[in-house]
């Protein structure tokens, strides 16, 4: 039972949630008797609600300067006041400031609320014109009687309730004769009505936005946050030691009685390389020592490069730069030195050798060896 119980509520809630209750609006409309001197509001041509009132006590008519009520259809046209307080005097349509209790003595304004009427017919065409009014007065003592000079007077809380009654072009009938029976208003039950829910739109897909770069904050220029770059001092240390040339130990090859010297930087050397002077045969010319030559300036430091040496141009014996005549001098004095020793011990040994096969000169080529 209790889940039955249970079942229904959530039904009810649901049918109750999908629809809706649409409020009623009757339609108002005023009319007003002069020999009763009363105002009745109908809804829907129902009778609502009835008030008292004043009409003019000249009679009715819609001439100018009669100050009577007229009479026939009207509407109402305008409505002025509807943000004052109760009592408010009205004067040539706008609010004074001031404000009156009901019954003030020797006062007779229009106060609280106006309804301004329009006539619909021949017979009333001359209200709005004339300026024929449903207004609150002061003078509520005499309302029930015909006292005014043309509109409509009534008490200020009942001019209230009917000004919010009221809409523009709502309908007045004033009429010469006592009301007609009314039946009585009964509100119209609610109208409810189904309400479908409109589909949900789908949603967009998202864009998917961009990564925000975070923007580095601004340097702000302080000893404390930069402090100063250090820099590499350098120290005035001497330049590294440069490595001394020593020129390269020549170990001299010894050949019986004879020394050759094999000096690779020596100019004669190279002049003589390929001849029966460097042969190093025992019985050879010796040829004399000359100076070494001195070390290069530009010796190679560290990890640089020295500059390419000049490479010899090729040298021979006749070439004009080159002084080799001490040389040839000296080996002729040692070749005649020989020759007349040997004579001497052929002399002296009884035998004469024939004369040596090589006759040895190192000289220009056009001196041959004679046999």
């Amino acid at each position: 039972m209790v889940s039955r119980a249970l079942l229904a509520v959530f039904l009810f809630a649901s049918i109750a949630a999908a629809e809706e209750v649409v409020p009623y609006v009757p339609t108002v409309s005023i009319v007003i008797s002069v020999p009763e001197q009363k105002l009745t509001v109908l809804r829907d041509g129902c009778f609502w609600k009835k008030y008292p009132i004043s009409t003019s006590k000249f009679g009715i008519g819609d001439s100018y300067g009669s100050y009577k009520t007229p009479l026939g259809q009207l509407r109402v046209c305008e409505k002025i006041g509807e943000e004052l307080a109760s009592g408010s005097v009205i004067k040539q349509r706008h609010a004074t400031g001031e404000v009156l209790p009901a019954n003030s003595p020797g006062r007779d304004p229009i106060v609280t609320r106006i309804l301004w009427l329009d006539g619909l017919e021949e017979q009333n065409h001359n209200a709005r014109s004339r300026g024929i009014y449903i207004h609150g007065t002061t003078e509520e003592g005499k309302i029930g009687k015909p006292v005014s000079y043309g509109c409509i007077r009534m008490r200020s809380q009942d001019v209230l309730e009917v000004f919010e009654e009221v809409t523009i072009d709502t309908p007045v009938s004033i009429i010469s004769d006592k009301f007609p029976k009314y039946a009585k208003y009964t509100p119209p039950k609610p109208k409810v009505i189904a309400v479908v829910a409109p589909p949900k739109p789908t949603p967009a897909p998202a864009a998917a936005k961009p990564a925000a770069v975070p923007t580095p904050p601004p340097a702000i220029a302080s000893a404390a946050t930069n402090p100063p770059k250090k820099v590499a001092s350098f120290s005035s240390a001497p330049p590294p030691p440069v490595a001394e040339y020593h020129p390269p130990v020549v170990v001299p090859e010894s050949h019986s009685s004879v020394t050759v010297s094999a000096v690779s930087n020596s100019a004669v050397a190279h002049a003589m390389q390929g001849s029966i002077l460097s042969a190093g045969l025992p019985d050879g010319p010796r040829i004399p020592t000359l100076p070494e030559p001195p070390a290069p300036k530009d010796v190679t430091r560290f990890g640089q490069m020295g500059p390419n040496p000049v490479r010899d141009k090729g040298l021979s014996l006749q070439d004009p730069a080159l002084n080799v005549t001490p040389a040839i001098q000296a080996a002729d004095a040692d070749a005649n030195a020989r020759s007349t020793a040997a004579k001497d011990q052929d002399s002296a040994d009884g035998t004469t050798k024939p004369a040596s096969p090589i006759a040895f000169r190192a000289g220009n080529s056009g001196n041959k060896s004679k046999q």
